[in-house]
């Protein structure tokens, strides 16, 4: 019995080692990957966290539970919250988190974002591997991979997820997993330069403006559309349906923005509409508003583009929430 016994505890332990210990990618961290072309400062414990990639132009990302100079009040005050700067189109651009929200523009890893939720977890999305550790003789590196096979489209078939860590500690050092580039999937590695492990410094936090909220795009805000087939026939009438997407902005206590519509490309005559304008604001910005088009003259293509006034609108793009008609 006692031998069994001393068979079993060297079972367990040896199970263990390979099952159990595994180390994770640190809760507070920063490093580069590529090469130093990206880096990353992330802190788990206080949901916030840093992006910076060197490109033309460079881009910074901020993400937050808690966004620092939000108003009070605002959805921006109580959701997660990513801002990115060095946009071609715009110099800065953020999105809420929130039935309303999501953003386009994430610097940041895929499984931290859902779509109208956002969380900071570990950088890598290992939670659903089983993970198995391998002596592979290194004196310097740790190495698992996981149980699960993967097979790719290039390459040819491995472990979904490998990784090494620095010898006994949780500093990661490479990973390999599955990608997909193209609608294609290969293995990529990855590689960590870590910088420093613990709460990142301030410093990579204190460039964000703090007029963002007013100076920056709010990617939510956008017009939606209620229609069929985009056409009016000759002397015919078509109505379409127009909302928002998302309440507009309170600025100075004011949460209306008015909405008009002038001919961007086309006939600047041969389209008639009514009412002139439409008026939303928080309480019945997802309300249907009517606007009913008559068509006097035959003619090509006609685009219109809205005009906005107010709600934090002001840098909302026209083109992207145009209404284009098809030739009658």
């Amino acid at each position: 019995m006692h031998q069994f016994f001393k068979s079993y505890l060297l079972f367990f332990f040896c199970y263990c080692l390979a099952y159990c210990d595994q180390p994770y990618f640190p809760t507070q961290v920063v490093f580069t990957v590529d090469n130093g072309q990206t880096l990353y400062a992330i802190d788990e414990v206080n949901q916030r966290a840093y992006a910076s990639i060197k490109d033309d132009p460079p881009q910074s990302g901020y993400v937050f539970q808690h966004f620092p100079y939000s108003p009070v009040d605002t959805p921006q005050s109580k959701y997660y919250v990513q801002l990115v700067t060095g946009l071609a189109s715009n110099s800065c651009a953020y999105g809420t988190y929130w039935k309303y929200g999501g953003n386009p523009y994430n610097l940041f890893p895929a499984h931290w974002n859902n779509v109208t939720s956002f969380q900071i977890k570990g950088f890598l999305d290992i939670n659903g591997y089983h993970m198995i550790k391998v002596d592979n003789g290194s004196m310097s590196e740790d190495y698992w991979y996981s149980q699960q096979t993967c097979y790719p489209e290039i390459g040819v078939p491995g472990p979904c997820f490998q990784i090494y860590f620095q010898k006994n500690t949780d500093i990661p050092l490479q990973s390999i997993a599955l990608a997909t580039v193209s609608h294609r999937q290969f293995f990529r590695t990855t590689e960590y330069q870590i910088l420093s492990i613990g709460k990142p410094d301030d410093k990579y936090f204190a460039n964000i403006p703090m007029n963002w909220y007013t100076s920056c795009l709010d990617v939510n805000l956008r017009v939606t559309y209620f229609y069929d087939r985009p056409i009016v026939y000759y002397h015919d009438y078509k109505t379409i349906g127009v909302s928002l997407f998302t309440p507009p902005h309170r600025i100075n206590r004011n949460d209306t923005v008015t909405i008009q519509w002038q001919v961007a490309d086309g006939c600047t005559d041969c389209l008639l509409w009514t009412p002139s304008q439409l008026i939303f604001n928080s309480q019945n910005f997802n309300q249907i508003q009517n606007l009913t088009f008559y068509r006097r003259t035959d003619s090509l293509p006609i685009t219109l583009n809205p005009i906005f006034v107010g709600g934090g609108f002001d840098l909302v793009s026209p083109g992207l929430n145009a209404i284009t008609f098809e030739a009658s």
